[in-house]
């Protein structure tokens, strides 16, 4: 019996050193998941409007003074004006770790899910037409951490993330977003979809911007089957930029592929915004704030048994007092 001791025991040796691995893989997971859950960097809450809304709004940032206002704004030669929006009634997140000696990776997978408004409104603000559509729509993002001084009460920190990116169908995509000065041909800040999924924008070197300046942003799309295409008016899709934090401090832009407003060339699937940073609150000098870039396709817009095809993507940047 005794000659079996020293084999019983190495035995239990390993046995105590694995268990002893996997508790402290399961400690630093449940790490990773408190950065994970509280960074405002990976929210989407702003591409909720909570039912219909008008295709520009601002709640709480630019120059409202926390107002919510809604803008007029009536389509080219429509003669009539839509709100709508999303209300998100399921959402879900998931996440697969990949923990290693002094980085870890995240793998995060969304879904969201619920109620997808449109309401036409003609000239005299009367309302002419109404439908609401079901949704469904997934998101996936990589998120890159690194170790930390071990004896920290946070042994992680995230370094880096990718864009986030998703949608519903598969009609339309979106290909790239590049920022630029006003007048500029260099980009500020260039992302493609090529790879979106594997390129890490580290921490310190998202978008910055000072409140104030004016920017104009670029997307390129496309579109496998538009419809309602009328050439330099319209392309077949709408592109909006929702911005801001959460519930009253959130905005929503529209691009324009009409060749207007800096817009170069009409109809060639480039969406532009000119767009001037807003300010921050006095007692900040700095804040990191979310673009979702929102692509939507006119058949979801316009048809209401017409099918729910969207692409987003979405991007933190930060807001620094000079």
């Amino acid at each position: 019996m005794k000659k079996y001791i020293p084999i019983l025991t190495a035995v239990s040796l390993i046995w105590m050193s694995c268990a002893d691995i996997h508790d402290q893989e399961k400690d630093e997971i449940s790490q990773l998941m408190k950065l994970l859950e509280n960074d405002l960097i990976l929210n989407t809450d702003i591409l909720n409007t909570e039912g219909a809304m008008d295709e520009e709004y601002s709640d709480g940032l630019d120059i409202d003074g926390g107002m919510k206002t809604m803008a007029d704004t009536l389509w080219p030669h429509s003669g009539y004006r839509l709100r709508f929006g999303r209300h998100i009634t399921d959402r879900e997140r998931t996440f697969t770790f990949d923990v290693q000696d002094d980085t870890a990776y995240a793998e995060m997978h969304r879904s969201m899910s619920g109620n997808f408004y449109v309401i036409a409104f003609d000239s005299n603000h009367t309302m002419v037409d109404s439908f609401v559509k079901a949704f469904s729509e997934e998101f996936e993002r990589r998120i890159r951490f690194v170790r930390t001084d071990s004896s920290s009460n946070r042994p992680w920190r995230i370094e880096g993330i990718t864009i986030g990116y998703g949608g519903a169908g598969n009609k339309v995509r979106i290909t790239g977003l590049s920022f630029y000065t006003l007048n500029g041909t260099d980009a500020l800040f260039n992302y493609t979809a090529d790879n979106a999924s594997e390129v890490f924008i580290p921490r310190n070197d998202l978008p910055a911007f000072n409140p104030g300046d004016t920017l104009r942003i670029e997307l390129t799309v496309e579109n496998d089957d538009p419809v309602f295409d009328m050439g330099n008016i319209d392309s077949g899709e709408r592109v909006a930029m929702h911005y801001g934090r959460g519930r009253g401090e959130r905005a929503r832009r529209r691009l324009n592929d009409a060749g207007v407003f800096g817009d170069v060339n009409a109809d060639d699937n480039v969406f532009t915004k000119l767009w001037r940073a807003h300010t921050i609150g006095p007692n900040h000098q700095r804040r990191v704030f979310n673009m979702h870039y929102d692509l939507i396709d006119n058949a979801t817009l316009f048809i209401s048994d017409g099918g729910y095809n969207t692409a987003v993507w979405s991007l933190p940047y930060r807001i620094i007092r000079p």
